[in-house]
């Protein structure tokens, strides 16, 4: 048998000097102070970390991350704001050198974009939302172009890290600026399919997991809901108390149906008669327009290259308004 050869082992305690952690603490409270003066950490541009290459490789980089063709002249053109260059100029003109750059910024391709982005969004919404009026699709639209929004998608796609602006933390409107300027560069460089499919997959896709009833709030449901029921023949609604609890306290709770010929369309719930009738309003209006918390998940990527010729066609035809609005005329214009 092979002997096992014993080893010594030598604990050994290691003591750092007195002055190493009163040190770290007067650094770690010198740092807050400075945070608070500044209104938080400073933030740093990618430009000055070590791994930087160069603008041209993190130009390539970047289309390639969105897994997208751009010409590179295009796209540094999209990044590039009026600022920077306003800013390049003076600077150039400080030092006595010719101030005039062969440099373009993005405004114009910002307009085109920004169109873009419209027409894209519209054409989406009003082959998938057959059903709604166009009041609804333009509460929708509204908050996918808001500039929050846009916003959003830039800075989760890396614009702040590339777009050539004087102000750094970049404004929303740069961003938004920017994000419409790709768009626009993503359409000349690879054609107006690939900016369409660009958009439904990044600005559309902000509407998923959200309630779509909450975008837009009709002033008067019951008067919409009488209106639409006239209009189809029907009889007006009829609202009904099903039930009701804790009418004497604070927690009270009714429970109205609307029927219309005898038929029940929807029952809502509200802390007093007057709310619970107008929330059956809203349910039987969500019915109408097929908006239920029941709906089906909105299609997106490849479930949308069946419909993408009638998303093409439906981007300059608006859906029925609120006050035409009928089921008869809905349903054929999508059939």
């Amino acid at each position: 048998m092979n002997e096992l050869s014993a080893i010594n082992v030598i604990s050994k305690r290691n003591f750092k000097p007195r002055w190493v952690a009163p040190t770290l603490r007067e650094i770690k409270r010198r740092k807050d102070v400075e945070d608070d003066r500044n209104g938080g950490p400073k933030i740093f541009h990618r430009s000055t970390f070590l791994e930087w290459l160069n603008y041209n490789a993190e130009i390539f980089a970047f289309s390639n991350r969105l897994g997208e063709k751009f010409n590179e002249a295009t796209l540094q053109t999209a990044l590039t704001h009026k600022s920077y260059v306003e800013r390049e100029t003076a600077r150039l003109s400080d030092m006595g050198v010719d101030s005039y750059l062969q440099i373009q910024n993005n405004e114009e391709l910002a307009v085109a974009g920004g169109e873009m982005i419209s027409k894209f969004t519209n054409g989406y919404l009003r082959a998938v939302f057959t059903h709604v009026p166009e009041e609804l699709i333009m509460a929708m639209h509204e908050f996918l172009t808001s500039t929050s929004n846009l916003e959003t998608v830039g800075k989760h796609i890396g614009l702040g890290d590339l777009m050539l602006c004087s102000d750094f933390p970049c404004e929303s409107e740069t961003y938004v600026k920017s994000l419409k300027a790709v768009v626009a560069a993503l359409a000349e460089s690879s054609g107006e399919e690939r900016a369409r499919i660009f958009v439904q997959d990044l600005v559309v896709t902000q509407l998923y997991g959200l309630d779509i009833n909450e975008l837009w709030n009709p002033a008067d449901p019951v008067g919409n809901l009488t209106d639409i029921l006239k209009r189809e023949g029907k009889a007006e609604p009829e609202f009904r108390l099903i039930k009701h609890s804790g009418q004497n306290s604070v927690l009270a709770v009714y429970y109205v149906g609307v029927y219309s010929d005898k038929n029940f369309i929807a029952e809502g719930a509200g802390e007093s008669l007057e709310i619970a009738k107008e929330m059956a309003a809203r349910e039987a209006l969500k019915q109408l327009f097929h908006t239920e918390d029941s709906m089906k998940a909105l299609p997106f990527g490849r479930q949308l290259k069946n419909i993408q010729s009638k998303i093409v066609q439906l981007e300059n035809q608006p859906n029925l308004p609120l006050s035409k609005w009928i089921s008869e005329k809905v349903t054929s214009a999508v059939h």
